[in-house]
């Protein structure tokens, strides 16, 4: 679903995309690139004469400065103890993401997550008027998710885009950046109703790191091949699965702890959505 892409701090800033379903061979580095406001942008968004940038930042402000919508989640606020139940699933519709939105995995994931919790909106929704696009992949969507090269989006990018939504429909519903918390963790909060978007790749195996690193709270993230994103939506504990609403392939079960491992990889990428009054 993703393209890999690297980005090179030299005189001349580039974007490197590469087919989903290649995986092309990482050279490691001592040390990350880490790029900054002037890193990667789409060479396909930039040459557009209406580059898609659809939130509305006269309602909400200026979230390319402040990102004010990107809530981490309280540790007091997943339960303590061990999981109350063997087994749990959240009930949850297929939501595809072809053919509309080839590299959109991100925006779909996060609409399969928010029919669940009865909104009421449709796939392109997310994408074409509150996912925010720019250059810096842990704040914004490098790229275009309608096109076959577009990049990717991390979870405090997520979280703000979810955020917008929710504060149009005037809800009870908060979405919270869910960043290192462990994977057990998350389990509970499927258990407490709670929707849970994870970062994984593609192919479900370890992920093959860039050398791009962004920097969030003083963490490096690295970007890597066959990014992909999935609602995380159901465990059951006696088999030693999950179930995943995969946005590539509909709704699949997996080995839980080969899941956690490629999550665990990745950095513990994941956002999820809450009641505030709950």
């Amino acid at each position: 679903m993703k393209r890999l892409f690297a980005i090179l701090l030299t005189v001349v800033v580039a974007l490197s995309a590469f087919g989903c379903q290649n995986k092309a061979a990482q050279s490691s580095a001592d040390e990350p690139t880490v790029p900054g406001a002037s890193g990667a942008a789409s060479t396909d968004s930039a040459t557009r004469d209406e580059p898609r940038h659809r939130a509305t930042f006269d309602q909400f402000g200026d979230l390319s400065a402040t990102h004010p919508y990107d809530y981490p989640l309280s540790p007091t606020a997943i339960p303590s103890g061990a999981l109350k139940n063997r087994q749990y699933q959240l009930d949850t519709e297929e939501l595809f993401q072809n053919p509309e939105l080839p590299t959109g995995c991100e925006s779909v994931a996060l609409t399969a997550a928010l029919q669940y919790l009865k909104f009421d909106l449709e796939k392109t929704d997310i994408a074409e008027n509150y996912l925010t696009y720019g250059e810096d992949v842990m704040w914004d969507y490098v790229g275009e998710p309608f096109e076959y090269d577009g990049a990717g989006i991390f979870p405090p990018g997520l979280t703000n885009t979810a955020n917008i939504y929710l504060r149009t429909q005037k809800t009870n519903y908060v979405a919270y950046n869910t960043m290192g918390v462990p994977f057990e963790d998350l389990l509970k909060l499927i258990e407490n109703k709670c929707p849970v978007v994870i970062w994984t790749t593609l192919d479900y195996e370890y992920p093959i790191l860039a050398d791009t690193a962004y920097e969030y709270k003083d963490k490096f993230y690295y970007w890597y091949e066959l990014e992909h994103c999935v609602f995380l939506c159901g465990y059951d504990l006696d088999e030693g699965t999950v179930t995943i609403n995969d946005p590539m392939e509909g709704i699949v079960t997996l080995d839980l702890e080969q899941m956690k491992e490629t999550y665990d990889e990745i950095g513990r990428l994941s956002m999820t959505i809450k009641d505030k009054t709950a």
